[in-house]
């Protein structure tokens, strides 16, 4: 298993922190963090919950579906995108 983390700091100041495992291509486990809000507030648990067991070819796909489900206030699906992107050099 291969660990992987990024930290992006987004206009307005804010921080988003992923931090994942990954085996053979399949997202493991993955935590997103930060100092931002989401509402609901369950919704990320959600994505996080939809990432694992994902395929890394997959995983931008998932993040996209939340694009309607979650309200960022502090940062973006595109911020979260972007980060993931570096980390997997996508």
């Amino acid at each position: 298993m291969v660990y992987k983390s990024g930290i992006k700091r987004v206009k307005g100041g804010k921080t988003l922190k992923i931090d994942l495992d990954v085996e053979s291509g399949i997202i493991k486990d993955i935590i997103i963090s930060g100092d931002f809000f989401a509402y609901p507030m369950e919704a990320v648990d959600e994505l996080e919950n939809m990432l694992k067991g994902a395929s890394v070819s997959n995983a931008i796909e998932i993040i996209n579906c939340f694009r309607d489900r979650i309200v960022f206030i502090g940062l973006t699906i595109d911020d979260i995108i972007d980060l993931l992107r570096k980390i997997l050099f996508l």
